[in-house]
């Protein structure tokens, strides 16, 4: 059986409606309503786990009774007259009756899927509600989204909102340097699917992001091999072989870290200088400069994820390794060097992009547990603080072995077997965790 992967293009579309301001009206109608909507069904869950919570106080109940809290979502849906995930999708069509239920369903889908993934750490004071903002990609279901091709070869979309209400447009390829209009044509021609897409209106342009399911790549992989990934302070990418002498470090210091330092310092700037200005067009502009720039910065991380993700998948396949290890960054805030690199580094999106990248030609990518994969020797396994003296000098106390210490720690997560797939699976997070009771 044939395996497939998931890879999301960006297709710019341009309105072809002979009514193009009644168009463009409604799209900047949806795109006004959704994120005001995401942020309506995230309050609404965490409003409605509030409620079920003082029920279980109030009437003593254990969480963990599996009777007793059957029983609270019976009467919850007794009262509310649907399930605790309904009633924001219910309450956002009444709350924005414009918004079409090709929008509302995916949307509400989408949203109580993250507050699910969230809500853990929100009841123990580590992060807070998320907030969705104007310009988010609008969710839309995968029937809503009609795909044909005119007698000039030109291939166009049509938004079905409803049964009567359809928007078309053209897709715009530009110099289409990542071919997406072939992929577009085996769409058409069904030898190519895809998944529900978002709409995104950003500025005057607007796109449509689509996760096209694509065969996955025979490549011939050696089970025995991984390759482990080092986030670091002088290299912002350090990878190993798990056998062998093969390594490489991919960037450098002044590539990354300078560039968004000195971006960075202009926001700071910016900042300052929009706060002294009260009112006028004076503060109007400054207000631009400082989004161009916060733009900027996100763009160059973007980029340079992207070079960081295709230099280790392409490693991988040279060295025809079937894994690819990364530390769980995730809730390290505590740790000197990894704070650093999650202050300074999309280290989420890294890892996606590895991961999808890598899924193309059938490698598995995992996580480990950090813990302590710095300050251990790769050649006789010896943990000692100190035994790393710099950002660059790895010295063992016990068998002397002197090595490049990101080379070490790349090592040391190459050949790590203790995958974790959230952070409370992880060492430093369970240790850090008892200190605080």
């Amino acid at each position: 059986m044939a395996k497939y992967h998931t890879r999301t293009i960006k297709l710019k579309l341009n309105v072809i409606d002979e009514d193009r301001k009644s168009a463009w009206r409604r799209i900047r109608q949806i795109n006004n309503d959704a994120w005001r909507a995401a942020n309506w069904i995230a309050s609404g869950q965490y409003l409605n786990d509030q409620l079920v919570r003082r029920i279980y106080a109030r009437k003593k109940i254990d969480p963990k009774d599996e009777k007793a809290v059957q029983n609270i979502e019976e009467d919850f849906k007794k009262f509310f007259g649907t399930k605790r995930q309904a009633t924001t999708e219910r309450d956002i069509k009444e709350a924005y009756p414009d918004l079409p239920p090709c929008v509302t369903n995916p949307l509400n889908q989408v949203v109580v899927a993250s507050y699910g993934k969230e809500k853990r750490d929100m009841l123990s004071g580590q992060r807070s509600l998320r907030t969705y903002h104007k310009g988010m990609p609008v969710t839309t279901t995968k029937v809503s989204i009609e795909f044909s091709e005119n007698e000039e070869g030109k291939h166009h979309v049509t938004w079905k909102l409803g049964r009567k209400e359809h928007i078309n447009f053209e897709i715009f390829y530009g110099r289409d340097r990542a071919n997406h209009r072939l992929t577009v044509q085996r769409i058409l021609e069904g030898k190519d699917d895809y998944s529900a897409p978002q709409i995104q209106l950003k500025d005057r342009d607007l796109f449509l992001l689509l996760p096209v399911k694509e065969p996955q790549r025979d490549i011939e992989l050696d089970k025995e091999l991984s390759v482990g990934v080092d986030l670091g302070l002088a290299v912002p990418a350090y990878i190993a072989l798990s056998k062998g002498p093969a390594r490489r470090a991919i960037g450098s210091k002044d590539d990354l870290l300078r560039t968004r330092m000195q971006m960075q310092s202009r926001t700071r700037r910016l900042q300052r200088s929009v706060k002294s200005a009260q009112s006028g067009k004076g503060r109007e502009k400054k207000t631009k400069g400082l989004t161009r720039i916060k733009e900027k910065e996100k763009n160059f991380v973007k980029s340079y994820n992207h070079y960081i993700s295709k230099e280790v998948v392409d490693f991988a396949v040279k060295n025809r390794a079937a894994t690819i290890k990364m530390e769980m960054l995730e809730g390290f805030g505590g740790d000197e060097k990894k704070a650093f690199v999650l202050r300074n580094w999309s280290y989420f999106p890294l890892q996606t992009m590895i991961k999808y990248k890598a899924e193309r030609v059938g490698i598995k990518v995992v996580s480990i547990d950090p813990y302590h994969t710095s300050q251990t020797c790769s050649s006789c396994g010896h943990y000692e603080e100190g035994q790393r003296k710099s950002h660059t000098e790895f010295v063992c106390s016990k068998c002397v072995e002197e090595i490049q210490a990101d080379y070490n720690a790349a090592l040391n997560i190459a050949r790590s077997e203790k995958t974790v797939t959230k952070k409370e699976q992880c060492e430093y997070y369970k240790i850090n965790q008892a200190a605080q009771q």
